[in-house]
């Protein structure tokens, strides 16, 4: 007969091998590609304490994203408690658009709404990875860490919690891979995980079969560290959209061209579109189907139309909206929205 402490050693060493074993992946959660049906869209209104002066025009280019969305798909908008009569004034009477009235106050629903996992029945999911404000870049972050959390228990999903750092923003999923940028995601300021870690931990909270790894968003970028979603996007499980430039004194034409090279030597086809200087045009959102596009302009035709005409071939529908005040602040389309898989 074994000793008493054996049986007891056996017994938690099983125990932990069962809860290692119980991930979103083995219980058979993925993240559906944005191109998928979606449920709907979640959007987090711009809070007042964020942004002084500068929240009257982000909260206008804010309600035209989510008027125009809210044509094609349900629109949830979460607000803080305080801010939610201005909120109501400026979407109030706007068709399939929810407003929620809460603690959710940090606006950028793409990094800090929840990654919403589908399971094999259908029933949704947060993969719950932490957030610490873009690598605690600003003072008061703390107060914000929970809006992932706060907004999946209001919407009655189950979190999946994992204590990595990750913006959903630093995250391009197709077709069950994944592509990050090391400059971001393995950024000092956000984890002192190894890559192999890292890259099981996605896999594993997000029904991955694959991470690819490329050295470097979008720079300079001082914000989030050179976030995927500013220079590629998938458009298809085995097609991606890529930032180029053909300046080659341009800091990014080796970031963008060494992304291409990533890229295709992993089989994937690329298909480029040109970096402007008023805009990243590849910040947009796609919509529910995904026969539509809703994309980030600054208004300036010579900036826009480029990069509208590559886009155009790719969507049926493409809803060009003005968001100046947004890539200010730092974002895109593509950073106020985070969809809902239906």
């Amino acid at each position: 007969m074994k000793p008493l402490s054996v049986i007891l050693l056996t017994i938690a060493a099983s125990s932990m091998s069962t809860i290692a074993q119980e991930t979103p992946k083995s219980l058979g959660y993925t993240f559906p590609d944005e191109w998928e049906a979606h449920r709907g869209t979640m959007m987090i209104f711009p809070a007042k304490h964020s942004y002084g002066r500068q929240t009257k025009g982000l909260r206008a280019e804010f309600s035209a994203i989510a008027r125009a969305i809210a044509k094609n798909e349900p629109v949830d908008v979460y607000c803080l408690r305080k801010e939610v009569a201005e909120c109501r004034r400026l979407l109030g009477d706007t068709p399939n658009v929810t407003i929620h009235a809460g603690d959710y106050r940090i606006d950028w629903a793409r990094d800090n709404a929840p990654m919403v996992l589908k399971g094999r029945d259908g029933k949704l999911a947060s993969a719950g990875f932490r957030c610490n404000g873009w690598g605690k870049k600003y003072r008061g972050w703390e107060d914000d860490v929970e809006t992932r959390d706060n907004i999946a228990k209001a919407m009655g999903w189950p979190i999946f919690r994992s204590d990595f750092v990750l913006e959903g923003g630093s995250i391009e999923i197709g077709g069950g891979i994944g592509i990050v940028t090391e400059s971001c995601v393995l950024n000092p300021n956000r984890t002192d995980w190894p890559k192999e870690k890292v890259e099981e931990e996605l896999k594993n909270m997000l029904g991955l079969e694959k991470v690819i790894w490329v050295k470097s968003g979008l720079m300079p970028d001082p914000t989030t560290d050179g976030h995927v979603d500013g220079l590629l996007k998938f458009v298809a499980k085995d097609t991606v959209l890529l930032h180029t430039t053909d300046v080659e004194s341009d800091v990014n034409y080796r970031i963008c061209q060494e992304a291409k090279r990533v890229l295709l030597g992993n089989g994937l086809k690329v298909i480029e579109l040109p970096l402007m200087d008023d805009m990243i045009h590849m910040n947009f959102y796609i919509g529910s189907g995904g026969d539509i596009a809703y994309v980030p302009i600054c208004g300036d035709p010579e900036q826009d139309e480029p990069a509208l005409e590559v886009i155009r071939t790719l969507y049926e529908r493409v809803i060009p909206i003005v968001s100046n005040r947004i890539a200010k602040a730092g974002g895109g389309i593509h950073c106020y929205t985070q969809q809902i898989p239906r």
